[in-house]
């Protein structure tokens, strides 16, 4: 089957939250396969520098949702 197909929604692409241990800072990257919560991976903290970040999280943002037109009712 193709993956788009008229009324179906497009393949999502998640996010992979990790945290350093030695500073809490937070960061995103593209999900990878493997990927899994509290799991210790071996990515460079972009604010101290430690080689060692725990995934603490694992989601798919939301596109911003248009809102609705507003028809007023006489």
């Amino acid at each position: 089957m193709f993956p788009q197909m008229r009324g179906e929604k497009p393949l999502l692409k998640p996010l992979t939250y990790l945290k350093c241990p030695e500073c809490g800072t937070t960061n995103s990257r593209p999900f990878k396969e493997g990927d899994y919560v509290f799991k210790e991976v071996e990515e460079k903290c972009p604010k101290c520098g430690c080689t060692k970040m725990k995934i603490i999280g694992i989601y798919v943002k939301e596109k911003p949702k248009k809102p609705a037109s507003k028809s007023k009712a006489f």
